[in-house]
């Protein structure tokens, strides 16, 4: 880019900056060849999609912080940081889904549980159905309903929430009652 279209470049992104809308065309054009052979070029192992992707975030990115560009700045300069932080990005992105396929899934299964643990879960689930079951027969039904995921048909969203906020706190309160005095 040679320095008449630099001062092009730089006189069409402060007019934008300043709010002048009609220099968003000119500067389109200018700058989205621009930001494709960057991030064609700063992604080499990348597909054409996700280089064209990481111009395309670039290209957002400079037209929504337009506002916030210095004018003593080179507008070059800014548009390119830009564009570098957007191909990082990609970069990261394809480095952690390599990472996760890579990844053994080992740690995904459950592990083996002791049979300490075991009692102690026994116990704890005995001791919420004790406290459920100490419930009105209402607030058992909505926090069984919360627990599956799906209000009660009928019941609209709001009126659910504040039920099953309700009934979570006599919930608590009975814990409370039964296990903190020990």
């Amino acid at each position: 880019m040679d320095a008449a279209q630099r001062a092009q470049l730089q006189d069409l992104l402060t007019r934008l900056a300043d709010g002048d809308r009609t220099a968003f065309p000119a500067l389109f054009e200018r700058v989205w060849p621009l930001l494709r052979r960057f991030a064609e070029r700063a992604l080499p192992g990348a597909g054409a999609g996700e280089a064209e992707d990481a111009a395309q975030q670039a290209l957002l990115k400079v037209f929504a912080r337009a506002a916030t560009f210095d004018p003593q700045k080179p507008a070059l300069s800014w548009i390119l940081a830009l564009a570098v932080w957007e191909c990082r990005t990609v970069r990261r992105r394809a480095l952690r889904r390599r990472e996760q396929a890579d990844a053994p899934l080992e740690h995904l299964a459950a592990p083996e549980k002791s049979p300490e643990q075991a009692l102690v879960e026994r116990d704890l689930e005995a001791a919420l159905a004790e406290a459920v079951g100490g419930l009105r027969p209402s607030d058992a039904e909505t926090i069984r309903a919360a627990l599956a995921g799906c209000a009660p048909a009928g019941v609209a969203a709001a009126t659910f929430r504040k039920r099953l906020e309700r009934a979570l706190g006599r919930l608590r309160t009975a814990w409370r009652a039964r296990h903190d005095a020990e």
